[in-house]
């Protein structure tokens, strides 16, 4: 299943600040944390998880981890093992 990344935001809605960033199935409004997210504001790839300056849901970070296979011939082995 594909997903992609949406952001959650407070009171303001969607004029204000993203308060955290969810991963959610292409074909739900709903993150796979449970949260309810709008549909209407910014969309980030998967591969954008961790590097925004915004915090991360990390409920969703642990469902999605789960559910992606880490592949080592994928990576640098730099980047995981120091």
């Amino acid at each position: 299943m594909l997903h992609h990344m949406r952001a959650e935001y407070g009171d303001e809605g969607l004029s204000g600040p993203v308060r955290r960033w969810h991963m959610v199935p292409t074909v739900t409004g709903n993150a796979l944390c449970g949260q309810d997210v709008p549909v209407g504001g910014p969309i980030l790839e998967p591969t954008e998880w961790g590097r925004t300056k915004e915090p991360c849901c990390r409920a969703c970070g642990v469902l999605w981890l789960q559910s992606v296979p880490f592949l080592a011939d994928e990576h640098d082995r730099q980047d995981y093992l120091s």
